[in-house]
């Protein structure tokens, strides 16, 4: 299945195709065993730093909750969260959702059965967890297919040379992820992907030259 939603994609952009040639097939996404308050202090620590240092820090923190013989790294102080290397909004931001959980692991998984919305509500009402915190968790640990996290960085970058890409070969063109529906975690993945191996800096000077009008949501409306 994984090789048939890269196909349905490349179809769903023709005008990128060959740059999803150039991409690892991404697995079938699958929810995690991972128990999601130790997922949110994974997600939380990882807010706006790079992949390496966000792994670094977790690290760290797993490893002092092992320490104390904690249930979950959720249940760390502010001053161990701090020590870890955590800022002092993403310190206050847990211990306050640690207060909440408690020592039981299994309190947050009636979110596994939620919509998508509702799930997105509920994340989002706890101090220091946004719409990126509820996406990635959404993505990563639940295994949703069809979530893209319109607040991501990276993400935000691969738009725009995309769209930069197809304007050069038609003039009206932007890129839209929801034409990856109901597969737009994958386009995420894809474009983290194509992010990490540095490939929208040079893969637009290979595009074809333009044979007909790509069809865009403007196109569409305006006939």
């Amino acid at each position: 299945m994984s090789t048939q939603i890269k196909q349905i994609l490349s179809r769903a952009y023709p005008e990128h195709a060959s740059l999803f040639a150039q991409l690892r097939t991404i697995p079938t996404l699958k929810p995690q065993t991972t128990p999601l308050p130790e997922a949110v202090v994974r997600v939380v620590t990882g807010q706006l730093l790079s992949g390496k240092a966000a792994e670094t820090i977790y690290q760290r923190i797993t490893q002092t909750a092992q320490g104390k013989g904690l249930v979950g790294s959720w249940q760390l102080d502010y001053d161990s969260f701090r020590a870890c290397g955590l800022s002092g909004s993403k310190a206050r931001a847990l211990c306050r959702f640690g207060e909440i959980i408690g020592n039981n692991p299994a309190a947050l998984e009636h979110w596994r059965a939620l919509e998508t919305e509702t799930l997105t509500r509920e994340i989002t009402s706890h101090k220091g967890m946004g719409a990126w915190t509820a996406a990635i968790l959404q993505l990563f640990y639940l295994g949703w297919e069809d979530v893209f996290p319109r607040g991501d960085r990276g993400l935000q970058r691969a738009l725009v040379a995309l769209t930069q890409a197809g304007a050069s070969q038609h003039p009206h063109y932007t890129f839209d992820p929801d034409r990856a529906r109901p597969y737009r975690s994958y386009l995420a993945l894809y474009l983290w992907q194509a992010g990490e191996q540095g490939l929208f800096a040079s893969y637009s000077l290979s595009l074809p030259a333009p044979t007909a009008r790509i069809a865009t949501p403007e196109s569409e409306t305006q006939g």
